[in-house]
C-alpha cells in the first residue's frame, strides 16, 4: 500500500516538474499581455481616459485570470495527451515549451522594443506595405530565436533549454514589474480620478431666451476653408450673417491643450501635469463664472475627459461620473475589446499587425459617452430635427470631428473609402449647415451667439515625425455672429489669436456683433504659438509668428522652452 502511494507521489512530483516551466512562461506571458501593457498604457497616457487605475484594475485582472486559466489548461491537457501517446516520453512536450517560449520571448521584444516605429493612431487607414524594413527586422528576429532553441537543443538537450526559459521569462517578468511601477508612481497612476464625462444629454435643448453656442469643427484650416467657400457659393450662404477672421492663429497645434485654452484663456507652458493644469484652468475660467452668473446652462460635448477632481462650477448635464459606480454603465465586453485591439497592435508581428483592427481605438465606446464623430453626431441632429425648449440660458460647446482624419466622407456625409481632404471640409459644412438649420427652424438663431471655429489648423504631416511640418498646424477658421446679425459673410484680417477669445466672448455676451470684436489688435503684431510634437507633449517650444502669413518660415522660435 505505501508502496503503492509511494508510486503515485512520485508521478505526480516529476508532472509538477515538467509542467512548473510551461506555468511559469505562461503566467510572464499573460502578465506582460493583460496586466503589464494596459496598466503601462494607462499610466503614461492617463488623462486620455475617462477611467483610473480603481476602475480599470478589476477588468484588467480578470482578463489575466481567465487568460491564464486557459492557457494553463491547454498547456497541461498537451501535457497529459502527448505524455500518453509517446508511452512516457517528454522530449514533444518539451519542444513545444521551447516553441512556446519563442514566441513568448519574440513577442516581448516585439511590445518592449520594436514598437517605437509603431505608426500613430490618428484614425485614419494605416499602409501596413509601407513598414517592410519592420517586417524584415521581425521576420529575422523570429528565425534568430528558433535556430538558438533548436541549436542549444541539439547540444544540451530538451530538458535543460525548457529549465533555463522558464528562468529567462521569471527574470523577464521582474523586469516588467521593476519597470512598470515607478512609471505609475512618477504619472501618479494610483492617483483617483473624478474625471467628468460628457454624455448625450441635453444636447438638443435651447433657450428661448439667450443661448452662446461654440461650435468646434476640428482641424478645419483657414485656407482650405477658404477654397472650399469660393468653389461653391452655396457654401457662403450658409455662414451669412457671420464674420470670417481670416488671419487667425492658434495657440496649439493639436487638440489636448487647445480645450482649456479656449475655454478658459489659461496656457499651458507644462508648468504642471496636464490633467491639474487643465483643472485648475477650468476652475478659474472667466467664461464658466459669467455665465453662472447670467444663469446659463453649462453643457459641455467633449470626447475625452473634460477636467478631474472638484469642480467649482455646477454642470446641469446627467453626467455618468456623479453616478456612484461607474461599472453599472460600463460595457465590459466593448472595453475588452478595445483593449485586445491595442495589446494586439502593439505585440503581434508586423506582418500581422493589421489583422488588429487597430485604424483608432476608443475606450469611451465602454461607456456611454458623447461621440464626436460624425456617424453619431450628425445621426443625431437628423433624428432630432426639432429643439427641445427652455426658459434658461443656454451655453453649449460642441466638439465635431470636423475635418480631422479619417477621410471616409464625400460631401454628403456618404462613406468613401479614399476621402480627401476637402471631401471632409464639405462634409463639415453639410453638418454645419443642418446644426444652424435647426436653430433657425426652432426660432432660437437670432438670440443664439455663435461662434464656429477650429482648436487648429491641418498641415499633411509625416506622422512618424511630427517634425517642423507642425508649424503648418496653426491657422484655424473662426467665424462669429452675435444677438441679432443680418448680412452677407463678412470677413475680417484682425490678427487675432486663441489667446484674444475670452475677451471676445465677455463682448459677445455684453451684446457686441460679430464684426465688432478684437478692436484694439495692432496690425503688426506678434503672436505667440507654442510648438510640440504629438504624443511628446512634455517637451514644448515657443515661436512668434510674424506677418499674416502662416508658412513655416515665417515663425520664428523665441528661444523660450517648455519641459517638464
Amino acid at each position: 500500500m505505501n508502496r503503492h502511494l509511494g508510486k503515485t507521489d512520485g508521478r505526480f512530483g516529476e508532472h509538477c516538474r515538467q509542467l512548473r516551466p510551461a506555468y511559469v512562461i505562461c503566467v510572464v506571458f499573460c502578465f506582460m499581455l493583460f496586466v503589464y501593457e494596459p496598466l503601462l498604457m494607462y499610466s503614461t497616457n492617463k488623462n486620455d481616459f475617462w477611467f483610473d487605475f480603481g476602475i480599470m484594475i478589476v477588468p484588467t485582472l480578470v482578463i489575466f485570470v481567465l487568460f491564464l486559466l486557459a492557457g494553463a489548461a491547454l498547456v497541461t491537457a498537451f501535457y497529459f495527451i502527448t505524455v500518453r501517446l509517446s508511452k512516457g516520453k517528454t522530449r514533444v512536450y518539451q519542444c513545444a515549451v521551447a516553441l512556446l517560449f519563442v514566441v513568448f520571448f519574440a513577442t516581448y521584444i516585439q511590445g518592449v522594443y520594436l514598437s517605437t516605429s509603431l505608426p500613430v493612431l490618428t484614425g485614419e487607414t494605416i499602409e501596413w506595405d509601407q513598414y517592410l524594413r519592420e517586417d524584415l527586422i521581425t521576420v529575422a528576429l523570429w528565425a534568430v530565436l528558433e535556430t538558438a532553441a533548436i541549436a542549444l537543443s541539439v547540444k544540451f538537450g530538451t530538458e535543460a533549454v525548457v529549465k533555463w526559459s522558464s528562468r529567462i521569462a521569471a527574470v523577464v517578468g521582474v523586469m516588467l514589474v521593476v519597470g512598470l511601477l515607478p512609471q505609475m508612481i512618477a504619472n501618479n497612476a494610483f492617483e483617483k480620478k473624478d474625471a467628468l464625462i460628457t454624455t448625450n444629454a441635453h444636447f438638443n435643448d435651447i433657450s428661448t431666451d439667450k443661448n452662446f453656442l461654440i461650435l468646434l469643427v476640428d482641424a478645419v484650416e483657414a485656407e482650405h476653408f477658404e477654397a472650399v467657400l469660393e468653389s461653391n457659393e452655396e457654401y457662403k450662404d450658409v455662414f451669412k450673417d457671420f464674420t470670417y477672421y481670416s488671419n487667425t492663429a492658434s495657440v496649439y497645434p493639436f487638440t489636448r491643450d487647445s480645450m482649456p485654452l479656449l475655454l478658459s484663456g489659461a496656457v499651458n507652458r507644462n508648468e504642471k501635469e496636464f490633467g491639474a493644469f487643465a483643472s485648475e484652468a477650468y476652475n478659474n475660467s472667466p467664461l464658466f463664472e459669467r455665465l453662472e452668473k447670467e444663469n446659463y446652462d453649462i453643457s459641455l460635448y467633449m470626447a475625452e475627459p473634460v477636467w478631474y477632481g472638484e469642480r467649482r462650477f455646477h454642470i446641469t448635464n446627467d453626467l455618468k461620473n456623479d453616478k456612484a459606480s461607474p461599472y453599472e454603465n460600463m460595457d465590459f465586453n466593448m472595453y475588452f475589446r478595445q483593449e485586445m485591439k491595442y495589446i494586439l497592435f502593439k505585440y503581434l508581428p508586423y506582418a500581422y499587425k493589421q489583422y488588429s483592427q487597430i485604424n483608432g481605438f476608443d475606450f469611451g465606446m465602454a461607456l456611454e459617452m458623447y461621440n464626436y464623430r460624425y456617424e453619431d453626431v450628425y445621426q443625431r441632429m437628423l433624428e432630432n430635427p426639432e429643439l427641445v425648449k427652455t426658459d434658461r440660458n443656454v451655453f453649449q460647446f460642441v466638439h465635431l470631428e470636423g475635418a480631422h482624419l479619417p477621410f471616409v466622407y464625400d460631401k454628403d456625409l456618404n462613406p468613401v473609402a479614399n476621402g480627401t481632404y476637402t471631401q471632409k471640409l464639405e462634409a463639415t459644412i453639410k453638418v454645419v449647415d443642418t446644426w444652424l438649420s435647426r436653430l433657425k427652424e426652432s426660432d432660437a438663431y437670432d438670440n443664439s451667439v455663435i461662434l464656429i471655429m477650429a482648436d487648429h489648423g491641418y498641415y499633411d504631416v509625416d506622422h512618424d515625425s511630427y517634425g517642423e511640418e507642425v508649424l503648418e498646424r496653426f491657422h484655424p477658421v473662426l467665424l462669429v455672429k452675435g444677438y441679432q446679425e443680418d448680412h452677407a459673410l463678412a470677413e475680417s484680417d484682425v490678427s487675432v489669436s486663441h489667446i484674444d477669445l475670452m475677451d471676445a466672448y465677455m463682448e459677445l455676451l455684453d451684446g457686441k456683433k460679430g464684426g465688432e470684436l478684437f478692436r484694439g489688435i495692432e496690425p503688426d503684431r506678434k503672436r505667440q504659438v507654442i510648438w510640440q510634437e504629438y504624443r511628446s507633449e512634455d517637451h514644448m517650444v515657443e515661436y512668434e509668428l510674424e506677418g499674416n502669413r502662416f508658412d513655416r518660415q515665417d515663425f520664428k522660435p523665441t528661444g523660450r522652452v517648455f519641459d517638464r
